[in-house]
């Protein structure tokens, strides 16, 4: 089950901001074993959401900004599925989805095992730090290749090339399958036009 929890997040995020549980249960006004239950996939939604905010977590599976009941109730109607089929797959009462679905009552395992139905991972999610941009982590230049495959560059090149013009701006040029094409396409278009005047 902890594949399906990913309450890994959860141990991962604690230990990154250095947090005993003792340190995480006063901050959550929750008990170490209820912590400890959480980082084991146990537990009830209410306390998660505690420790989510005191960890800086959020739903994996929530565009931000959305609400994650209704977000959840969203993608099962999506998918087709009834409340009555729902529960029926998870194993709980119909009551019980609808307190999910309502106010993201009930325990974790049993949205653990709705958000496995429908498809839904991960889990958790950590915020990006604020303040910060997203910028990557530096790494060797043989990382940043591009691998298009020749054939594939030149078949997406020959559908665009009505449509080009200008100049190329490439600054990942990787193994040259897409630079050495479109500069190719662009040169024989340029010269198709001098040709006309």
């Amino acid at each position: 089950m902890q594949t399906i929890l990913d309450m890994d997040t959860l141990l991962a995020a604690r230990r990154a901001r250095g947090m005993t549980q003792g340190n995480v249960a006063r901050a959550t006004g929750i008990s170490v074993p209820t912590l400890r239950a959480l980082e084991r996939g146990e537990g009830g939604l209410g306390p998660l959401i505690a420790v989510m905010k005191v960890l800086g977590l959020r739903w994996g599976w929530v565009p931000h900004g959305e609400d994650a009941a209704g977000a959840l109730a969203g993608r099962r109607k999506a998918r087709g599925i009834s409340q009555a089929e729902l529960a029926r797959r998870i194993g709980c009462s119909r009551p019980t989805l609808i307190a999910l679905e309502r106010r993201l009552a009930g325990s974790v395992a049993t949205l653990a095992r709705a958000l496995q139905i429908l498809g839904l991972r991960p889990m958790l999610r950590g915020v990006a730090p604020v303040g910060r941009g997203l910028v990557p982590a530096r790494n060797a230049p043989a990382r940043d290749l591009v691998m298009t495959p020749p054939e594939l560059a030149a078949a997406v090149i020959g559908h665009f090339a009505p449509g080009l013009s200008g100049s190329v701006l490439d600054p990942a040029r990787g193994q040259g399958a897409f630079h050495d094409g479109l500069c190719m396409a662009l040169a024989v278009k340029a010269s198709e036009r001098r040709m006309r005047k």
